[in-house]
C-alpha cells in the first residue's frame, strides 16, 4: 500500500484545549511495532481524563490523543507478530501519547492489536478494547472473589449496558444506579430489574436495602468524589468499592469509617494496568470472549459520527449525552 509522508492528526491547540487538525508526519513502526490506517475511534471518558491531564508545553506540541479504535495494518516491523497481522483489519489501542487513533495513522505495539472477524463492522471493531475489556475485566474479579451482587454506577452508559449483559449471563444480580427517570425508564424496558436513581431523596436508603438484602459486597464507581463514599456506606461489612473513573470531576476525600469499622475496601483500576499484569493466554482468551460478545449478544450504539477536523464537536456531542450512544471519530468522512 502506498503511505503517504504526511497525514491529519488531531491536537491540542494550546493546554487546556480546544483540539485542532495539523499536518504531522506518518510515523513508521519499530521492532514489534504495526503502522495502522485508522477507520473509526470512540470518544471515551478515559480519553477526556488523558487530553484533561497534558500539563507540559513539549507534551502538547506531539500529543495525538485517542486511546482505542480500528482500522487495517498497512506496514510492520521487525517479528513474527507485526509480519502476521499485515493487511488484516484490527481493533487496536495507543501505547505512545505522540501516536493516538485521532489520526489517519497510528503507530502501535503489535501486541496491541486484535484481528477483527469479517462479522464485526469496522465501527463495532473499534469500541472492541475500552468498555468490553473493561466488563470482562470486571466479572473476572467478580467471579474470582465469589462476589454474589454488584452495584453498577453510571448503569445507562454504555459500559453499564455490558455489565449488564454479562451480570445477566453470570446470574449475578446488578444493582443499577442512574440519574433521571428517563433513563431509569429504559433500563426498566430493557429489562433491568433493580434500578436506582440517585437523585431520589431516599437514594440512600434504598441503597443500603437493597444492597444488603442481595448481598452486594461490590460496588462499580466511575463518578467518584461523594459517590464513593454513598457507595462504601451502603455496602454490607467487608464490601469493596472499585474505582474507574472520575465523572463527578471531584477528587473529594472519603470518610475513613467503613474502611476502620466494616472491614470495607477501596480499590483503583486502570485498564491498561489490568492488562499488563495478565499473562498473555488470558487476555486472548478475554478477547475471544469480548469478540463472542459483539458478534452474538452486543450491538454498542452508535449517536453520531464526526470528521478528525470537528473532533472538538465530537466530544461536545459525546458530553452533551453520554448516554445516547458512543460518538465516533471518522478519519476521511
Amino acid at each position: 500500500m502506498n503511505i503517504p509522508e504526511m497525514m491529519q492528526a488531531v491536537q491540542l491547540e494550546k493546554m487546556g484545549g480546544p483540539l485542532v487538525t495539523r499536518t504531522v508526519r506518518v510515523p513508521h513502526p519499530k521492532t514489534g511495532e504495526v503502522l495502522v490506517k485508522i477507520s473509526a475511534s470512540p470518544v471515551n471518558p478515559s480519553d477526556l481524563a488523558r487530553i484533561n491531564g497534558i500539563s507540559d508545553e513539549q507534551d502538547i506540541n506531539s500529543f495525538i490523543p485517542g486511546l482505542e479504535g480500528s482500522g487495517t495494518v498497512v506496514e510492520a516491523g521487525k517479528g513474527i507478530l507485526p509480519r502476521l497481522w499485515l493487511g488484516k483489519r484490527v481493533a487496536c489501542s495507543a501505547i505512545s501519547p505522540s501516536s493516538g487513533t485521532w489520526a489517519e495513522y497510528m503507530v502501535t505495539s503489535a501486541g496491541y492489536c486484535f484481528p477483527l472477524p469479517k462479522k464485526i463492522s469496522d465501527e463495532q471493531g473499534s469500541m472492541l478494547l475500552v468498555n468490553p475489556m473493561t466488563a470482562v475485566a470486571f466479572f473476572d474479579i467478580i467471579l474470582n472473589d465469589k462476589h454474589k451482587a454488584i452495584i453498577n454506577s453510571a448503569a445507562a452508559g454504555a459500559l453499564g449496558g455490558m455489565i449488564r449483559l454479562l451480570g445477566n449471563k453470570h446470574n449475578i444480580p446488578v444493582i443499577n444506579v442512574v440519574k433521571n427517570d428517563l433513563q431509569a425508564q429504559k433500563l426498566r424496558q430493557d429489562g433491568a430489574r433493580y434500578v436506582l436513581k440517585n437523585t431520589d431523596a431516599d437514594y440512600t436508603d434504598q441503597l443500603r436495602l437493597l444492597t444488603h438484602k442481595l448481598n452486594a459486597t461490590l460496588a462499580l464507581d466511575p463518578i467518584s468524589g461523594s459517590h464513593t463514599r454513598q457507595l462504601l456506606e451502603a455496602l454490607p461489612y467487608g464490601g469493596t468499592v472499585i474505582v474507574y473513573g472520575q465523572l463527578s470531576g471531584i477528587d473529594q476525600g472519603t470518610s475513613l469509617r467503613p474502611l476502620v469499622l466494616e472491614n470495607k475496601k477501596l480499590h483503583g483500576f486502570y485498564l491498561a494496568n489490568w492488562m499488563k499484569e495478565t499473562s498473555m493466554i488470558k487476555t486472548v482468551l478475554n478477547l475471544y470472549r469480548v469478540r463472542q460478545l459483539l458478534k452474538n449478544d452486543l450491538t454498542i450504539t452508535v449517536q453520531n459520527r464526526f470528521p478528525l477536523e470537528k473532533t472538538q464537536s465530537a466530544i461536545d456531542t459525546y458530553l452533551g449525552n453520554m448516554t445516547a450512544g458512543k460518538v465516533l471519530v471518522i478519519p476521511g468522512l
